[in-house]
């Protein structure tokens, strides 16, 4: 029947060790036509330094995933979190487009003053991909006058280059637009309205997460252990766990409301929550000049090598995270694929998951398309 490929393929992927465990969930913004659990949320058991990637076999203990497990959703926090607070700010008159850092930061450095919320957004303002804040601040309260004062990499606008740098300095500044920590805006604005009930940052402290099976990830040398309920990303992890660039954690179920709202252009269980002009402005092409399309907060499939595989329409939209999450919706028919790993539990160095997840996003669209011709 539909989608019996999904299975196949996502239980070889748990058999050849590309990843420790895969959910997937396929539907749109009528509802879920697919949802399984494969695999492990923890493999490895002890706590040693491993000696080399796990080659097998899975021991008996090791603990199955379910439906239910929260994962850590690396840089799909910025599309979950930050960018969907923004657009509410923006929907509410707190913030704009043109806002710039200089704004809210008025002692900002000259190169970084006129630097706008739209380009944070679209990742073409200059700002450098990454940099160690634990090795260049004191303290979490100087990350943000850290942020400003690294050097630009390149002129604003010029090109296209991700950033999770950015995204920190755009979460402090829609805190400093509202006076609230970025977790607090994110229940308000965005978990709780879409009834996300267990989504969270930092879930071994939030009452949202209580006993639950979190994914466990790789193994830390600054925590000496295997990194479970806390985020995996350093720079978020420096911040306290609440970072604009990382740290949420969520199941497959809550990201199925969220993506059935991307799905229905903003449209929730037949209630606005995002306007259809703002939704419509943030899947629009900003970047057409770059290696990246980039829209508002989210990655716009480019054609060629993609995320999304070679089915999915021009300019389809969502975005991937580091720890082996991902979240695409097909702009022509409104499928959408979520895919949920722990794959750096074995080893951040593996690249096996990128084109198992381009083949699974090519034949869930397959199967979409005959089950919908088939109604």
């Amino acid at each position: 029947m539909y989608f019996d490929n999904i299975d196949q393929m996502c239980e070889k992927a748990i058999k050849e060790l590309w990843v420790p465990s895969a959910v997937a969930a396929i539907g749109d913004s009528e509802g879920v036509y697919y949802k399984k659990a494969f695999g492990y949320s923890r493999v490895i058991m002890n706590e040693d330094q491993p000696s080399g990637v796990f080659a097998g076999p899975i021991p008996d203990d090791a603990i199955r995933a379910t439906t239910d497990t929260l994962y850590d959703m690396a840089s799909l926090s910025k599309l979950i979190g930050t960018t969907t607070v923004a657009l509410r700010l923006i929907e509410e008159g707190v913030i704009t487009l043109p806002d710039t850092v200089g704004r809210f930061f008025p002692d900002a450095p000259e190169d970084k003053r006129e630097i706008t919320v739209k380009q944070l957004m679209t990742h073409c303002s200059g700002i450098s991909a990454h940099f160690p804040l634990s090795k260049l601040c004191s303290s979490k309260e100087e990350i943000t006058k850290t942020v400003l004062e690294y050097p630009l990499k390149y002129e604003a606008e010029t090109k296209v280059e991700y950033t999770c740098m950015g995204y920190i300095l755009l979460a402090k500044m829609l805190e400093r637009a509202t006076g609230k920590p970025l977790d607090v805006m994110a229940e308000e604005l965005v978990f709780s309205p879409l009834d996300m009930k267990r989504t969270c940052y930092n879930p071994l402290q939030s009452p949202k997460a209580e006993g639950a099976d979190i994914a466990t990830e790789e193994w830390s040398p600054a925590l000496g252990k295997y990194i479970h309920g806390v985020v995996h990303d350093e720079n978020a992890r420096f911040g306290g766990g609440v970072s604009g660039n990382a740290g949420v954690f969520s199941c497959i179920d809550d990201l199925c409301n969220f993506a059935s709202m991307l799905s229905g252009h903003g449209t929730f269980r037949h209630k606005q929550f995002l306007s259809h002009s703002t939704f419509e402005r943030a899947i629009t092409n900003y970047t057409p000049y770059g290696d990246e399309f980039r829209g508002l907060g989210f990655q716009l499939t480019r054609g060629g090598f993609s995320a999304t595989g070679d089915l999915f329409a021009p300019l389809s939209y969502g975005h991937n995270g580091f720890t082996g999450t991902s979240l695409y919706v097909d702009r022509e028919t409104g499928m959408y694929l979520i895919l949920l790993t722990n794959r750096v539990h074995y080893t951040r160095a593996s690249n096996t998951l990128y084109r198992f997840r381009r083949t699974l996003h090519n034949a869930t669209l397959a199967d979409y398309t005959r089950m919908k011709a088939d109604r």
